[in-house]
C-alpha cells in the first residue's frame, strides 16, 4: 500500500491535476456553468475527479494527462473534499456526474447526441429515455468494441452532445481522441455509469444519504463484488497517498524560507507591526498554503504576470494586510516576480511613496525608487492613498486606468491591500479579487453585501480566504483531519 517508489513520480502529477480542478463555489456558478456549456464554441471534455481517478492518475501517467487534457475537470465524491480540505483548499459544490449530466441532458434537448458504453438491453433503455427527455439520438454504441471503431462511428454523427459511460480510463482515452476528431463544436462528457443509472440497471441512493454524502456506501452494498475493491482498498490507497501528499511540502520549504509567510524558522506565528488590530490565528499559516495560493492563481491566470490582485473584506480586522503582504513575499520568492504591494496599513512614521503622487506626477518614477529593506524578495511597498490629500484626489488617482497600466509597465504583479473606502474602485481596475472572510465572525449578511458590490463595479472574484479558524481541537489532531 505505501507504493514508496511510486509516490516521488506521482506527486508532481497529481499536484498538477488538483490545480487544473476547476472549483464551482455556488449553485449560482454552477448555472452559469451549465449554461456555458450548452453553447459550446469548440469541442469541450468535461472529465471528472473522484476518488477512483485519483487513484488511477497516481499510477497511470498516461490517464492522469488525458484528465489534464480536458477542458473542465469538475471535483467529484466526499473524498476529493477531504482531500481538497486537507491541503487547505476549497472544495467547492460536489460536481458529481450522476446530477450534473442529467442537467446536461435537459439543456440539449432537442438537439443531437451520441451515447456510448454499457451492454444491451440498457444501452436500448438508456437511449429511450433521453428520446423521452427530447433528445435526438443519433448514435448509440456500446463500450466494448474497438476505439478505433467507436471514435470513427461517434465522429461520423456529427452530435452536439457526446455521453461515454464506458468507466476510467478508456471513456477519457476516447474523449481525447474525440476531441480531435470531432469537426463540429460538441461537449463530450465522461459519465462513468450514467448510462447504467438513466437505464434503471443500479438504482440512485436516497436523497438524504446523498445529501450527507454516503451515496459510495449506498452503492457498496448494492454491488459488493464490483466495487469493494474500488471503495475498501482503494479508499486505503487513496488516504494514504492523501496524507503522503500533505506531507510532502520539504521543496516549498526550501524555495520559500519560513521568514516570507509570517512565520519563524520554528514556524510560529510573527508579529506584525503594521496589523495592530488583527488578532493572531490560533495556528501558523502554513508555507505550503501560501504558495499554492500563489500556483492557483498563476493557473486562473495562465500563469503569468503583469497582473493586479486585491484583497479585500467586509470589515476591519479580518487579516487582509497581514494576507496581501504574506502573499506578495511569496509571490516574489516563488516566482521571482517584481511586486508591488500596495497598502494604507504602513509604518507612518516613514515616507512612503503614495500611488496619488504617481498619478499627479506624470514624469516620475517615485514608486519604483522605493524599496523596503526588510522585505524578504522584491518587493516594493507603497501607499494606496495619501492622508495629505482630499478624497477627490486620492478617488481620481485609484479610478485612473492610466495609472495602473504604467505600474504594470514597471512590476510583474501589483498587490493590492484596499480599505473599504477606495475598496471598490480599486476592484474595478483589478485583474481579480480576493474576499477575506474572518472565521466565525463575520456574518453571511456583510459578505453578500460586498459580493453585491464588488459585482455591480464588474470586478473579477476569484475566489475566498477563510482567515483565522479557530480549531477546539488539540493541534496534531487538527492538522491531520
Amino acid at each position: 500500500m505505501t507504493d514508496k517508489h511510486d509516490s516521488v513520480a506521482a506527486m508532481p502529477r497529481i499536484r498538477a491535476l488538483l490545480d487544473r480542478l476547476d472549483i464551482v463555489a455556488d449553485s449560482r456558478r454552477q448555472r452559469r456553468l451549465i449554461d456555458e456549456l450548452r453553447r459550446p464554441k469548440r469541442t469541450t471534455v468535461v472529465s471528472f475527479l473522484n476518488q477512483h481517478a485519483f487513484n488511477l492518475a497516481w499510477t497511470d501517467p498516461a490517464f492522469c494527462e488525458d484528465l489534464l487534457r480536458s477542458e473542465l475537470l469538475l471535483r467529484d465524491g466526499v473524498g476529493m473534499a477531504a482531500c481538497l480540505r486537507l491541503l487547505a483548499r476549497a472544495p467547492g459544490l460536489n460536481m458529481n456526474g450522476t446530477d450534473l449530466i442529467p442537467q446536461l441532458v435537459a439543456a440539449f434537448a432537442g438537439r443531437r447526441v451520441a451515447v456510448a458504453g454499457t451492454d444491451q438491453p440498457y444501452l436500448e433503455r438508456a437511449v429511450q429515455r433521453l428520446r423521452e427527455q427530447g433528445l435526438d439520438v443519433v448514435c448509440s454504441i456500446d463500450g466494448f468494441g474497438g476505439e478505433d471503431r467507436c471514435v470513427a462511428t461517434i465522429a461520423a454523427a456529427r452530435p452536439d452532445l457526446v455521453i461515454l459511460g464506458m468507466g476510467m480510463p478508456r471513456q477519457e482515452r476516447i474523449a481525447a481522441r474525440l476531441a480531435g476528431e470531432l469537426e463540429q463544436p460538441a461537449l463530450i462528457v465522461n459519465g462513468g455509469a450514467i448510462l447504467d443509472f438513466m437505464a434503471g440497471r443500479f438504482p440512485r441512493a436516497p436523497r438524504w444519504l446523498r445529501r450527507i454524502g454516503l451515496e459510495w456506501l449506498y452503492r457498496l452494498l448494492k454491488e459488493p463484488r464490483r466495487l469493494w475493491r474500488r471503495y475498501v482498498l482503494g479508499g486505503g490507497r487513496f488516504l494514504w497517498r492523501v496524507l503522503r501528499l500533505a506531507c510532502d511540502s520539504g521543496d516549498v520549504r526550501e524555495t520559500l524560507g519560513a521568514a516570507a509567510l509570517g512565520v519563524d524558522t520554528d514556524g510560529n506565528p510573527r508579529e506584525c507591526s503594521s496589523m495592530s488590530f488583527d488578532a493572531e490565528p490560533l495556528f501558523a499559516q502554513p508555507q505550503q498554503r501560501m504558495a499554492g495560493l500563489v500556483q492557483r492563481l498563476d493557473a486562473q491566470m495562465a500563469g503569468g504576470g503583469r497582473r493586479i490582485v486585491q484583497f479585500i473584506a467586509a470589515r476591519p480586522g479580518e487579516g487582509v494586510s497581514s494576507l496581501a503582504r504574506a502573499y506578495a513575499e511569496a509571490s516574489a520568492r516563488l516566482r521571482k516576480r517584481k511586486v508591488l504591494l500596495l497598502s494604507d496599513d504602513l509604518d507612518r512614521e516613514r515616507a512612503w511613496p503614495c500611488l496619488v503622487e504617481e498619478a499627479l506626477d506624470r514624469a516620475g518614477a517615485s514608486i519604483t525608487a522605493a524599496y523596503d529593506d526588510d522585505a524578504n524578495g522584491d518587493v516594493t511597498h507603497a501607499r494606496l492613498s495619501s492622508d495629505a490629500r482630499g478624497y477627490q484626489d486620492n478617488y481620481a488617482a485609484i479610478e485612473d486606468a492610466s495609472v495602473w497600466s504604467g505600474l504594470c509597465e514597471r512590476f510583474d504583479e501589483i498587490v493590492v491591500d484596499a480599505k473599504p473606502a477606495f475598496g471598490l474602485v480599486a476592484a474595478a481596475r483589478a485583474s481579480g479579487v480576493i474576499v477575506v472572510v474572518e472565521a466565525e465572525v463575520t456574518r453571511a449578511s456583510a459578505i453578500r453585501k460586498l459580493l453585491d458590490d464588488l459585482a455591480a463595479v464588474n470586478a473579477q472574484v476569484f475566489g475566498s480566504i477563510l482567515n483565522k479558524h479557530r480549531s477546539h481541537l488539540p493541534r496534531a489532531l487538527h492538522d491531520r483531519l
